[in-house]
This record gives C-alpha cells, sequence and structure tokens, in this order.
C-alpha cells in the first residue's frame, strides 16, 4: 500500500567548525501524496540529496519532522522505515550473481528460501531481466545493472521510494528510455516516489510534480507544465528550460494582466499566478525560445540581426543580436516548408502576448 510523505518545517544545519555553519535545508514543507512520483530539482548544493538522507534516516534533521503515513518516524531506524533507496552506483555487491543481489534484502528480512525465489523471479520478469539469474554484475550492462538495483528494491514491497539521481551513469538514449521504464514499474506498483535529479528534462519527463530547490529553500513546487509556463521567479524560469529575459517598468495593473513599458513601447503581458506586482515596479519578462517567431522587421516586437542558425534535427536554434550584447535565443520547428533566414541578415522577432511572463526582480 502507498503511503503519503510529510516534511515538516526540516531544516539541516552542518558546521564547517565551531563558529561556522550553514544551512544546507532550510524550513522545508511539503507533502507528497500516495501513489505520486515527485522530483526533487535545483542545482548541486540545493539541498536535494539531504532531504533524501532525511528522509530514509541517513542524516537527522536539525529541526522539522519526516512523516510517513501520518506516522513520525524522525527518529526510527533506517531499516524500520519501510523505504527502498536506490542510489547513483546501484550499490550491487560484484561478489554476488543477480539472484542474490536481488535476493538481499529478503534474506535480511529472513522470508523462507521458497517464498524468495518466487519474489526473485517475480521481480526480474517485471524489469524484463529473467533468465539472468546467474550472471554477475561485471557481466551487465549499465541499463541492466539499473534494473537489478530497481528488482532489489521492488523485492522487498517499500512503502516509499527513493532514488538519488540513478540515471547519472548512463548515457543519454538510455536515459530515456530508462526513464520510461521507472515510471512505468513505480505506476504498476503504486508505489510513492521521491526522484531526485538535476537535469530538468528528466523531472519533466518523469514527474506528477516538480519540487524545485535554490540554496535549500524550495522556489516553487507544482506539475511540469504548471512550472514551464507560469515560473514564478526568475530563478525557475532560467532553470526549467531557457527563457529569453528582458527588462520593463509596469504601468498599470489590470484584472488578468498588466501594462508594461518595453523597450520604449507599451505591451500587455498576461498577470502571473505565482508573482504580487505594484504599479511602478521593475519587472522581468520571460519568453521561451520556441515562443519566438522570425518575420519582416515592420510591426516586430524587437527587429535584429542573425549572429548563427543551428540545424538539431527537430528545430532550427538561431541566435539574435537586438542590441551589442544583447542576445536572444529562438527555436523555430523545422519542416521542409520552413523559412530560413541566413547568418547576418536582419529580422524581426515577434511573440504572442500571452507567451510573455511577468516575473518580479
Amino acid at each position: 500500500m502507498a503511503l503519503g510523505i510529510s516534511l515538516v518545517h526540516l531544516t539541516k544545519t552542518f558546521w564547517k567548525d565551531r563558529q561556522t555553519s550553514f544551512k544546507a535545508v532550510d524550513d522545508v514543507h511539503l507533502d507528497v501524496m500516495p501513489g505520486e512520483l515527485v522530483t526533487l530539482l535545483g542545482p548541486s548544493g540545493c539541498g536535494k540529496t539531504t532531504i533524501l538522507r532525511m528522509i530514509a534516516g541517513f542524516e537527522r534533521p536539525t529541526e522539522g519532522r519526516v512523516l510517513i503515513g501520518g506516522q513520525d518516524i524522525t527518529d526510527a531506524a533506517v531499516n524500520a522505515r519501510g523505504i527502498g533507496f536506490i542510489f547513483q552506483n546501484y550499490a550491487l555487491f560484484p561478489h554476488m550473481n543477480v539472484f542474490d543481489n536481488v535476493a538481499y534484502g529478503l534474506k535480511v528480512k529472513h522470508t523462507p528460501p521458497g517464498e524468495t525465489g518466487r519474489k526473485v523471479a517475480e521481480v526480474l520478469e517485471l524489469v524484463g531481466l529473467k533468465g539472468a539469474e546467474r550472471r554477475f554484475p561485471s557481466q551487465l550492462s549499465g541499463g541492466e545493472q539499473q534494473r537489478v538495483a530497481l528488482a532489489r528494491v521492488f523485492a522487498i514491497n517499500p512503502n516509499v521510494l527513493l532514488m538519488d539521481e540513478p540515471l547519472a551513469n548512463l548515457d543519454a538514449k538510455l536515459r530515456i528510455y530508462m526513464l520510461a521504464e521507472i515510471r512505468s514499474l513505480q505506476k504498476r506498483l503504486g508505489a510513492t516516489c521521491i526522484f531526485v535529479t538535476h537535469d530538468q528534462k528528466e523531472a519533466l519527463t518523469i514527474a506528477d510534480r516538480i519540487v524545485v530547490l535554490n540554496k535549500g529553500r524550495i522556489e516553487q513546487a507544482g506539475t511540469p507544465f504548471d512550472l514551464y509556463a507560469n515560473p514564478a521567479s526568475f530563478f525557475v524560469a532560467d532553470f526549467i528550460g531557457q527563457a529569453n529575459i528582458f527588462r520593463g517598468r509596469i504601468e498599470v495593473i489590470r484584472e488578468g494582466g498588466l501594462e508594461v513599458s518595453f523597450y520604449g513601447r507599451s505591451l500587455s503581458v498576461r498577470g502571473n499566478p505565482g508573482a504580487r506586482f505594484r504599479g511602478g515596479d521593475a519587472v522581468a519578462l520571460a519568453i521561451r525560445p520556441e515562443a519566438l517567431v522570425l518575420g519582416e522587421t515592420e510591426g516586430a516586437l524587437l527587429a535584429g540581426q542573425v549572429l548563427s542558425r543551428v540545424f538539431v534535427g527537430d528545430k532550427m536554434e538561431y541566435v539574435i543580436e537586438v542590441e551589442p550584447g544583447f542576445l536572444v535565443n529562438v527555436f523555430e520547428p523545422f519542416s521542409r516548408d520552413s523559412q530560413l533566414f541566413p547568418v547576418g541578415s536582419r529580422v524581426g522577432i515577434s511573440a504572442d502576448q500571452r507567451d510573455v511572463i511577468p516575473l518580479p526582480v
């Protein structure tokens, strides 16, 4: 049965010496619903792995509590929490074959041999490794080792599944495949899962919800679509996907939108439910590269010179210099009928005003 996770004002302080400390995790409050897959996303040092380790019991919180299924397990032993943990390096025993690696947790729990064999066969078939029982980790590919790590965790029927950058050691193509596998297995088993990554594409692909962390605090939490379409801060807009950032000033606040002074003109933009503004405030305007369109300069939002054009398969990536040193990225879907703008040509840049995201500065 899947259980929810609650982090209540969770804080972890590390001391560098007797006088100097820093908060790796700073007053994090988060509820994960039963069966939900939540991704903790952020740059190195933002606190995501420390949060995972506190849930697992490898680190003790300086302040706050950890609850699983409504039960406070902050002080519980690691092996009493009903948690499965998958590490970045998989942590397989090199001297054990696949069967013994997967059976390890069951044997620790003193599961009868017959039940152990049945369970190991069941989970190996689940992860697509039926017939590999006698092979050793050194005889497996990276993707197969990842599957053994998954099977070992699933064999013990954990209430909660924690993953700490489990795909970091795989190549790009295999990561895409394993993301789909992990998502499928997690949903099939109904496990509550927290997945740590610094890779935004992984987070967007796999998560029900993403929690963006910065300097130990939650910047924003929401569905992948909400975070991409409605970032609440400059940090989130810049970290989730790519964004062109322009500067402006709020002239008028009206229901559902703003009037912003922007490069000598007045621009109507939509509101941002995650941010609060006042008239006269400086504002950052974020526009995704794929929301911009190139064409004639007359009537365009901006105009500039094409500095570079790169074909990446599904789209053409342009860099446009609007002013000296002021560069704008534009991604246009590619087809045989696409209009191509040569390097050195002057082009107009347009956007639907609904795609302009106002952000506090």
